[in-house]
This record gives C-alpha cells, sequence and structure tokens, in this order.
C-alpha cells in the first residue's frame, strides 16, 4: 500500500506541475526580486499570491520532519507579517493554500541542498529531495515576503525558482578564542547566517590568547589556560569557556538549520594558553602566561615528545562525539621553527626518522596528529603553509594568506587535497571595511565590493578548480569583543560572500547585488541584528532605488 501511496503522490504531483500555468493564465514579466544569495534559475510573473489569515500552510500527513517545517514557514510569516497561519495535513496535495511537498526523488534536484519553489496566484508550492534543500527554499520565501503590507493582506510575486549551490561547503568562522562568545550569541549568530545559506559555522577554540573548551581530563586547562589578565594593556581580566553540556546544545541548535559546527584546536603553534596548563608539552618549558596581545608565539608544541600526541589524542576522545561532522579543524599555521632547530627532542625525531628538515617534522607532526584523529573519525582541516612540504592525505586545506590563493589552488590540485577558499584579499572579514575604520595599523581594507569580486575558482577552467569545495570569511577575534561586534563586521560582507559559495559566475553582478541589499539589511534590521550601513553606497543609484 506504501508503494501505491507514494505512485499516487507522484502522479499527482506531475498532474499539479502540468497545469500551472493553464489553470492560472499567468503573464511572463520581469519582475524585481530582491533574493540573496541569487538563485539559479528564476522566471517571474506579473500576477501575484495573495495571502491573509485565512490561508493554510499544509504538509504531508503523518510526517513530523515535515510538520517542523511548515512551523518554520508559519513562524518567518509571523515574524514578519504579524500574521500566524492555520497548520494542516493531508494525503492528496491540496490545490490551494501554501504547500510542502512530500519529498521525492526529482532527476531535476541534483543535489541534498537543491530547491523548487512555485507561486501561482492560489498557491505557494515547496519541493525538494531532502530537509534541507526544503529549508533552504524557505530561506528564499523569507524574502519574497514583502516588508510593507496592505492591512492584512500579503502579496507575493509569482515565479518560479529552480536552485541549486556552486559549492558544497559554504562557512563563516568565529574566535571566541581572543575574545570569549557565550554560547547565546553564537547560536544567534547562527540564525543569522543559516537565513544566507551557509551551512558550516567553524569555532576557533584554541589561541595563545585563550583556550575555550571543557576537558575533563586536563582540569588545569579550565584553571589556568581559559583566563588572562588583561587584553593589550586594559588592565581588565578575560576569560570563559564552553562546557561540553553548552557545545552539546549548540552543535543541535546548528544541526536544526542545516549547519554544521567545525571545532578547531590550533596546532602546533598558537598552543601558549594551553602550555601555561600543561608547559611539558613545549620544548623549553617556562613559567607561561596566557598571551595578552596579538601576534606569534615561538612556543610551539614538542614534536619529539610524545606525550603531545597522547595529550590530543585524549581531548579529541571528549569532543569527537560532541562534534558530529566529519572534519575537525588542527589550525597548522604561523608556526616558526626557531625551537624546534634546537630543541634536542625535535632533532633526535628528524634523525630517527630521516626526515630531511625541520619543515619536514611539521609534516611528520601532522601525519601523527591525522592518525590520532582518525581513531575518532575525524579527518583534518588544515591552513595551508606552502612551505610544509606535504600534508596528510585526507586533509582538507584552506588557502588563505593574502596574494597566495592561486598558488595555492595549483599546488593543492596537484597535491590530491581538497581546498576551501578563504584568501586574506576577500574573506577576512576582521579586516576595515573602510578607512577611518582602522583598528590596527597592518590589516589591510576589505571592503564590500572587494568581497563580492571574489571568484572562488579564480577564473581556472572546471577542471583546474573541480577540488575547490567550497568559501570561508574569517572574523579573527583580536579586535572583536562581543557579537554585535561580529556582526556588525560580518553583515552585509557576508551576503556577498554567500553569493561567491552559491551562485554560478555568469549569474552575478555587482551592480544588481548591489540592488537586492537595502532591503535585505532592513530583514536584518527587524531581527534585532547588527550590520553596518554600507556608507560608500549612499549616492549609489543601484542601491537607492531599485528595492
Amino acid at each position: 500500500m506504501k508503494f501505491f501511496k507514494k505512485i499516487l503522490l507522484v502522479v499527482a504531483g506531475c498532474i499539479l506541475f502540468a497545469c500551472v500555468e493553464k489553470e492560472t493564465s499567468l503573464t511572463t514579466n520581469d519582475v524585481k526580486l530582491n533574493l540573496i544569495p541569487q538563485p539559479n534559475a528564476i522566471k517571474t510573473y506579473a500576477e501575484k499570491f495573495v495571502m491573509d489569515e485565512s490561508t493554510v500552510i499544509y504538509y504531508p500527513e503523518s510526517n513530523q520532519e515535515l510538520k517542523k517545517q511548515a512551523d518554520v514557514v508559519n513562524e518567518v510569516i509571523f515574524n514578519q507579517t504579524g500574521l500566524k497561519l492555520p497548520l494542516e495535513s493531508y494525503d492528496k496535495i491540496p490545490q490551494k493554500g501554501i504547500i510542502i511537498s512530500p519529498l521525492e526523488d526529482n532527476e531535476s534536484l541534483t543535489t541534498d541542498e537543491s530547491y523548487k519553489i512555485e507561486i501561482n496566484t492560489k498557491k505557494v508550492l515547496f519541493l525538494a529531495t531532502t530537509v534541507k534543500g526544503l529549508f533552504y527554499a524557505i530561506q528564499t520565501f523569507r524574502q519574497l515576503i514583502p516588508l510593507e503590507n496592505e492591512k492584512d493582506t500579503i502579496k507575493i510575486t509569482c515565479l518560479e525558482i529552480d536552485d541549486k549551490p556552486r559549492l558544497p561547503y559554504r562557512g563563516m568562522m568565529l574566535d571566541p578564542a581572543r575574545h570569549f562568545l557565550p554560547a547565546k550569541d553564537v547560536k544567534k549568530y547562527i540564525d543569522a547566517i543559516a537565513m544566507y545559506k551557509f551551512n558550516t559555522l567553524h569555532l576557533h577554540l584554541s589561541d595563545d590568547q585563550g583556550w575555550r573548551v571543557e576537558i575533563k581530563k586536563y582540569p588545569k586547562l579550565m584553571e589556568l589556560a581559559t583566563v588572562r589578565k588583561e587584553t593589550d594593556g586594559d588592565g581588565v581580566p578575560h576569560g570563559g569557556y564552553y562546557t561540553q553540556d553548552e557545545l552539546k546544545d549548540i552543535v543541535a541548535y546548528a544541526k536544526e538549520r542545516f549547519i554544521e559546527v567545525i571545532p578547531e584546536l590550533d596546532v602546533p603553534g598558537h598552543s601558549q594558553a594551553m602550555l601555561v596548563a600543561y608547559p611539558e608539552l613545549t620544548c623549553f618549558p617556562d613559567d607561561f602566561e596566557v598571551r595578552t596581545t596579538p601576534g606569534v608565539s615561538k612556543n610551539l608544541l614538542c614534536a619529539g615528545n610524545d606525550k603531545v600526541f597522547e595529550f590530543y589524542g585524549n581531548v579529541y576522545r571528549e569532543l569527537a562525539p560532541i562534534f558530529t561532522a566529519e572534519k575537525f579543524h588542527i589550525g597548522g599555521d604561523e608556526a616558526p621553527l626557531d625551537h624546534w632547530k634546537t630543541c634536542p627532542k625535535c632533532q633526535k625525531r628528524i634523525k630517527d626518522n630521516n626526515l630531511e628538515s625541520p619543515q619536514h617534522l611539521m609534516s611528520y607532526f601532522f601525519e601523527r596528529i591525522s592518525d590520532t584523529l582518525a581513531k575518532h573519525g575525524k579527518t583534518p582541516q588544515i591552513w595551508y603553509e606552502l612551505d610544509v612540504p606535504f600534508y596528510p592525505e585526507t586533509s582538507t586545506m584552506y588557502t588563505w594568506r593574502g596574494g597566495l590563493t592561486p598558488k595555492t589552488i595549483e599546488k593543492s590540485r596537484e597535491m590530491g587535497y581538497k581546498l576551501i577558499c578563504s584568501p586574506g584579499e576577500h574573506a577576512y572579514f576582521d579586516y576595515p571595511q573602510a578607512k577611518g575604520e582602522e583598528t590596527c595599523d597592518w590589516m589591510a581594507y576589505l571592503p564590500l565590493e572587494q568581497v563580492y569580486k571574489l571568484d572562488p575558482g579564480y577564473g581556472l577552467p572546471q577542471e583546474k578548480q573541480a577540488h575547490i569545495i567550497g568559501v570561508e570569511a574569517t572574523i579573527w577575534g583580536e579586535y572583536v569583543k562581543d557579537i554585535n561586534r561580529a556582526f556588525y563586521m560580518t553583515f552585509p560582507r557576508a551576503m556577498a560572500l554567500s553569493e561567491a559559495g552559491w551562485t554560478q559566475m555568469d549569474n552575478r553582478d555587482w551592480n544588481d547585488f548591489k540592488s537586492r541589499l537595502k532591503r535585505n539589511l532592513q530583514i536584518l534590521e527587524r531581527k534585532d541584528i547588527n550590520f553596518r550601513e554600507p556608507k560608500e553606497l549612499a549616492n549609489d543609484e543601484f542601491y537607492l532605488n531599485n528595492f
């Protein structure tokens, strides 16, 4: 019976689509939409779907998973219009209302993030093969709802959208290591980036300036490594860390919004806070302090000390069940080798393993860490440094150093690594957005237009960029002291980056993006999400007149 019921639903769906234009006599028209990221195929019509308090949201009978998404639709409508709509289940696709279609295989929906929206004068229909695709359809629908309504009536443009992402990994990175961000603020950030179809939150959880995760086997971490005595000479102690229960809650919250949380514990450099608690794990132990200023410490983990790998094995054992993502970021950047060159244990490791140089010892170190991660079902993500001879085969690399991305794309392709595009000149969101907003003298400017110019494939033929799986922006936290500042540095630049990860290059245009921007900033304002008004566009006709 289940088989025949499924066939009936598919047939009903086919009949519905075949009749859409005939039933509604829609008139093709070039209606302006303010969607970010720009969908990859849109057809608009002159007519409107009219929604009021009698409009019903329908979901398939006995499907609690889809009922939950129907609740999301209702919440979106209520938050933007004040209308609370009735929900009803169905066993036969209705002829009117807002309808969540059954999740069915569809040859035209080619990824688990693909979706379609069909809107005519009688109905809004969401189609997807997965709940994730359906969730993205709802995020697009959020932007179709007008912000100004006629009394209790909402008119929505009739259209057809057939959409899927350009790249499977679309991430944002927060850095609570430098300035701790409470769990409730991280959740608010998750809500914001989910609206623009980001599917990864990368949490930078350890650095010289602080360790931010509870590890029960190593209590001195929480006692000594999570608090610094001041920040840049302000005389104010700063600290905080996430309990394992808080991390579980963050991961579960993100999962409901189809975002994976990927933790980062930086090794072998950026480790001074951890070494305050366990100094025996560096080459030359000392009475360390948690670093109070930005910069790079020369106190690395000792590559010649097996207790280092034992320590991180125990750390990964506690964290692996909490973070359900298969990837685990291990840092790997900015690790000066001065101490390794003079450390007897490191030099012995080089000799015993017939390694050619301290750089090859770095490759050895990452192999050992990767092997440790593999025991817990994880594969490493690493900031790519071109002077490291090789990385573990299972690594996913990040290009990040300004100006080196073309070389990194080439080398990672030759070495067989997957690559995430996070170049400083396009994706470092801690950089100031305009002159006059400087926080320090070494940061370059990163205006909105420069973010938008990012082509993750750098114009290469498809076969030479096939290993590039995504984009990510980083908000390093040295000068980002709270979540409001993080939001200010994120938006609207994250909207530009979302288009780099989602929209095909042929469908992207800077002037068109500007025309879609102002309305989306109004959505953020209504949700009490901080952002930077793009003052440089104050007299721009596309920004001002096309929303």
